[in-house]
């Protein structure tokens, strides 16, 4: 049984390595005039599909293979960068640290545990763990799976699925990390209602 071949526009993915934000690829076709190719590619789109940027092509494999891994250790440095922000304990939160999800009811307005296990490795971490869901079918214990809010670490509002969603943090399991910065993205949510009320 053969593998289907992943592609990058004409290129064959040689090499890839998915590390922070980015993917760093090296893709081959011999019949271009430039045979290797090295681009960043990342998925966070609509749709979710790899979009190719910054991409580079070169006649001679060594080189490319040279910014191929440049580029993976400038992607190691900025996920160093990152973690470095959030120096409080790196233990994961779990299902013990949850109360329950039912998956039926809403989780809208409450903060929410996210899996860490099927994260990537620079991921495992608290910081990417709670969030303070705010909408979605899935939030709100709908037929859907989307579940939208704000990362209490990183500040990021983004789409996670229900189904990664261990339950609600138990209130005697909330780091003092999060119950600052929940009270600071709450803070930042009554400060943008009062200004929708002036504008009106």
């Amino acid at each position: 049984m053969s593998e289907e071949k992943r592609m990058i526009g004409s290129y064959e993915v040689e090499h890839s390595i998915h590390l922070g934000d980015k993917e760093v690829v090296l893709g081959v076709n011999k019949k271009e005039q430039y045979p290797f190719m090295v681009c960043y590619c990342t998925y966070d789109n609509p749709l979710g599909v790899p979009w190719a940027t910054e991409a580079v092509g070169s006649d001679d494999y060594l080189e490319a293979m040279q910014i191929f891994l440049d580029r993976v250790q400038a992607q190691v440095e900025l996920s160093r960068a990152e973690l470095a922000k959030y120096p409080f304990d790196k233990t994961v939160f779990t299902v013990k640290d949850c109360i329950p999800d039912d998956r039926n009811s809403s989780i809208v307005g409450k903060v929410v545990v996210i899996n860490a296990e099927p994260k990537r490795y620079e991921y495992q971490h608290p910081a990417y763990q709670l969030i303070l869901a705010d909408g979605g079918n899935g939030a709100t214990g709908g037929r859907g799976q989307a579940v939208f809010g704000t990362c209490l670490a990183t500040g990021e509002h983004r789409r996670w699925e229900r189904y990664d969603v261990l339950g609600e943090i138990k209130p005697e399991c909330t780091p003092e990390w999060a119950k600052e910065a929940l009270a600071k993205i709450k803070a930042q949510e009554k400060e943008k209602k009062a200004k929708d009320r002036e504008e009106r």
